[in-house]
């Protein structure tokens, strides 16, 4: 490894990990090139529709095998592209079956949390009909995998660009764990605060990642100051992990050499 990368593989009491999509190419290349950097990596597994986004069976072993030769965890980013919450009762079946592929091809590698977005939330807002039709439809469809055997425990629900007011009854009703996206909440220019305060003892994930230009998922040199020492705060005493959430060499690397202020 070129030694401009700074040296941060178990230096911390959370775990640090970056993307699967550092490099423009699939994830076993990356994964190889990221193992002695981190501690964790998180497969993003976006699209469901792209049958290649789904990691083979002997993909799953190599990465297992990568895991255990550099001590390396994983957690799974589930595609964003499931609609639990959709009126049709059909679509709403179809995202489960998705999910649940998803979530049983890559259980092997014994993921420390799955990564879950609630999308297409009403326009209407909090106290509209729509609104709460959307909940129960995503309470109804998560209930169902639950039945099938996923384990609550492992899901983690992330803030998005939607107020998280949205999903926190789901949060609350089901009692599951929650992954905070700092850059979601610069890019609204929310205070850190509005969600770490209230979440921070149900957070097993935590993704980072600047804003540029209106940009987000973009270097850690771009978090402002004020945000940048809250976070530090918090992570002083925090035990999960910690995704820095870029997707090129030159923000992984400027995001490091700022996180090597924290060691």
């Amino acid at each position: 490894m070129d030694k401009g990368w700074p040296d941060l593989k178990g230096c911390f009491p959370f775990r640090l990990g970056t993307t699967s999509y550092i490099l423009p190419a699939p994830i076993l290349p990356n994964v190889r090139f990221l193992a002695p950097l981190v501690d964790e990596i998180e497969l993003v597994l976006f699209e469901s529709r792209f049958a290649e986004n789904l990691p083979t069976e002997a993909e799953i072993r190599e990465l297992a095998r990568l895991g255990d030769a550099y001590d390396l965890s994983y957690n799974v980013h589930l595609p964003t592209d499931l609609a639990l919450g959709n009126p049709d009762a059909a679509v709403r079946r179809a995202a489960g079956e998705t999910l649940r592929k998803f979530y049983d091809r890559t259980l092997p590698l014994a993921p420390t949390a799955y990564i879950l977005h609630l999308e297409g939330q009403p326009a209407a807002g909090n106290g509209s009909p729509a609104m709460d039709r959307w909940r129960e439809n995503c309470l109804s469809s998560l209930a169902a995998l639950f039945d099938t055997g996923v384990d609550r425990r492992r899901l983690a629900v992330e803030n998005l660009e939607a107020p998280f007011a949205a999903v926190a009854p789901i949060v609350a009703a089901l009692e599951l764990n929650v992954c905070l996206d700092a850059g979601h909440l610069l890019r609204q220019s929310l205070p850190m605060a509005d969600l770490f305060t209230p979440y921070g003892n149900k957070t097993v994930m935590i993704h980072l990642h600047g804003i540029d230009g209106g940009c987000d998922h973009r270097s850690l040199k771009d978090v402002p100051e004020a945000a940048w020492s809250f976070l530090r705060g918090f992570l002083e005493t925090y035990r999960g992990g910690v995704s820095v959430e870029v997707f090129s060499q030159e923000d992984l690397r400027d995001s490091l050499a700022r996180m090597a202020e924290l060691c």
